[in-house]
């Protein structure tokens, strides 16, 4: 039994810890490895287990002004974001065939890392969605690829923040962040001025412009991959992110269908 003990312990150090980043190790919420799987265990504990017996005797939570707030934060913050993402863009080389990882302390790296780890912090807030809907006692909409998303967001993050910072995953989070601006500037409206959106046809748009995104990170992924194309970037990495934008478009792809296809088709007859 020792020997097993100090056989994952010497896992644990050479693949966990040695591998770590220095360059982002003392990042607040990064300096230890837990946690982030804590705040993740917790978030899903309490959007699947706790928050809903607690809230199963209680009205639901008015927080309507925090909701209005919070929604219009996420937007300028995906917005900024993505402003610097394109600004990146502009003042460094970046290949959209195959992207390496800066491997040295230069102006480059440190402003992905930085892209980074903005990004990392509003996959952590974006936690807050489900817990609102908890609150407000709308549990149908904790459904399985609400959470499912969330909790990968939030764990991939933190993963390639800590041991692949930037490269060719940099693209994953300039989509992301303009996606995410437009999909928060809906709910804004949508509590704020619900008039606007109520009954809206554009409703659907926001999801297939999430399909689309992850359509084209199906392409970011496997192209490289496929033309064989070598630039220091893990090719398991890609297999994984392409695969994992795969899965959620048929996901989402199932959502559209119930949601705008399926179910106007089945009142209408």
């Amino acid at each position: 039994m020792a020997v097993i003990l100090q056989a994952i312990y010497n896992v644990y150090q050479e693949y966990i810890i040695d591998k770590t980043d220095e360059r982002v190790a003392n990042l607040p919420l990064l300096r230890s490895v837990w946690t982030v799987p804590l705040i993740t265990g917790a978030y899903l504990y309490f959007v699947l287990r706790c928050g809903p017996k607690w809230m199963s005797c209680r009205k639901p939570v008015e927080i309507r002004s925090l909701l209005i707030v919070y929604n219009l934060v996420q937007v300028v913050a995906n917005a900024v974001a993505f402003t610097l993402g394109l600004k990146y863009l502009r003042d460094f080389p970046y290949s959209f065939l195959c992207q390496p990882i800066q491997l040295d302390g230069s102006e480059q790296f440190m402003a992905e890392m930085k892209l980074g780890y903005i990004y990392f912090l509003l996959k952590v807030l974006d936690l807050s969605d489900t817990v609102f809907f908890v609150l407000r006692k709308k549990q149908s909409h904790v459904s399985f690829l609400h959470v499912y998303h969330h909790t990968v967001m939030v764990l991939s993050s933190a993963f390639f923040l800590r041991y692949l910072c930037g490269g060719h995953a940099f693209v994953l989070g300039l989509l992301n962040t303009f996606v995410h601006a437009v999909m928060y500037g809906y709910f804004f409206l949508s509590i704020y001025w619900p008039e606007v959106t109520r009954g809206a046809s554009w409703k659907r748009y926001i999801t297939l412009l999430q399909m689309a995104q992850f359509s084209y990170l199906v392409f970011h992924f496997f192209r490289p991959i496929i033309l064989g194309v070598e630039c220091g970037y893990p090719r398991a990495v890609m297999w994984f992110i392409g695969t994992q934008n795969v899965f959620m478009m048929l996901m989402f792809g199932d959502f559209y269908w119930r949601t705008y296809v399926k179910k106007p088709r089945a009142h209408h007859t």
